[in-house]
């Protein structure tokens, strides 16, 4: 791209002339994103990979800052979906001011600002910063290139479980308590949202019903069905609303159903034990002053035990059923 191309394209808002074209000058590539993001009206789409991130974070501090004050004056959003990771995740966690969701395994990026005008930075083997510049307001191709970026924003996942999922990696060999009923609320709510394989959960049915009065606990099935976990859920005592709700559930995923089990041999059961992934395990109870509080483990020792102990009472309602069949 030339000087007075550059010049045109900046006179007119980037809306003449028509071009897609390279630029391969990296002071004409900053100019233009900080002339752009001035005359944004409506908000700028942008997928970063983790390369992306690394040259915001070393080489483009000024401008992101310059950015934030533009959110702050204008009000103008900005989604981003990023790639993130440990090594990044506290550099995403400072970015307050954008609409942030994640992927994993992206590879490259873009940009798009009003649905009018489409960047992709060019990165060379080895080079921190942009090589090259593709930039383009054809309309077919920017329309073309917001259409996939909605595509990734709706299978993309809010950055609050991929915080939740770092922080369980990192955190290895603990146990914690829980008594604060809302913060038991968003642990399960975690728990749910980053499984990713397979959900087990054995429960009292006087807690399984606190929960669903206070949280609604049902309205998370269908999204796991989506993810196509195997869940699994053994209560002590036959809940008729919640076999209604997960049977309308199962009619929508037929191919995994959450299974749905009970067993008069659990005793004089009070805790609701939830498993994620063989990984973690909440255990949920009622204190002596008849107040729910949790602890969260991710030990091994303790994931087998109740591992072993749900197995033992699943494997006797499945030998009842098939005697009964």
């Amino acid at each position: 791209m030339d000087e007075l191309t550059f010049r045109q394209l900046k006179e007119s808002n980037y809306s003449y002339p028509i071009l897609t074209e390279v630029m391969f000058d990296y002071n004409m590539m900053l100019e233009m994103v900080y002339h752009s993001m001035t005359i944004i009206e409506k908000g700028y789409d942008t997928v970063w990979d983790s390369g992306m991130l690394h040259f915001l974070r070393t080489y483009f501090k000024d401008g992101m800052k310059f950015i934030e004050k533009l959110i702050m004056e204008k009000g103008i959003r900005i989604r981003l979906i990023i790639e993130a990771n440990k090594e990044n995740i506290e550099y995403v966690n400072e970015m307050s001011m954008y609409d942030i969701r994640y992927l994993d395994d992206i590879k490259g990026n873009f940009g798009i600002y009003d649905s009018r005008a489409y960047m992709v930075y060019i990165f060379h083997r080895g080079s921190d910063k942009p090589d090259q510049t593709l930039w383009s307001n054809s309309k077919a191709l920017v329309d073309k290139q917001q259409a996939l970026f909605d595509k990734l924003w709706s299978m993309a996942k809010p950055i609050t479980i991929r915080r939740k999922e770092i922080e369980y990696e990192e955190n290895k060999g603990i146990q914690r308590s829980i008594t604060n009923f809302e913060k038991v609320l968003e642990e399960i709510r975690s728990l749910f949202l980053t499984s990713k394989n397979e959900l087990t959960i054995f429960t009292s049915n006087k807690i399984l019903c606190s929960i669903l009065n206070r949280n609604n606990f049902v309205r998370h099935l269908p999204e796991l069905l989506e993810r196509n976990l195997t869940v699994k859920i053994l209560t002590d005592n036959i809940d008729e609303y919640l076999i209604k709700q997960v049977k309308s559930f199962n009619e929508l995923n037929v191919k995994n159903p959450i299974q749905l089990g009970y067993s008069n041999k659990l005793g004089d059961l009070n805790e609701m034990v939830i498993i994620a992934d063989n990984k973690r395990l909440l255990t949920t109870r009622y204190d002596q002053d008849n107040n729910l509080f949790a602890t969260f483990s991710n030990e091994e020792h303790s994931i087998l035990v109740q591992e072993l102990m749900f197995e033992k009472y699943w494997n006797e309602i499945k030998s009842l059923e098939i005697v009964n069949d």
